[in-house]
């Protein structure tokens, strides 16, 4: 997957990084989102979604 580029992240439709969850779910890769959700440790302030790795967050927070 492409790398973060220097913007923030708006999340959502608006989100521009590959390799986060807003991103993943829209494209419909339900395998490797079942994948990044498993035991998941943190959670998107921006759009609610909860993931094992901060870094496929937005706006990443510990749960």
């Amino acid at each position: 997957m492409s790398k973060k580029s220097g913007k923030d992240c708006e999340g959502g439709e608006d989100c521009h990084d590959e390799r986060h969850l807003c991103k993943i779910s829209g494209q419909r890769d339900y395998d490797l989102v079942r994948e990044l959700v498993r035991d998941a440790r943190y959670f998107c302030r921006k759009c609610g979604r909860a993931t094992h790795n901060a870094s496929n967050l937005c706006k990443p927070s510990d749960i």
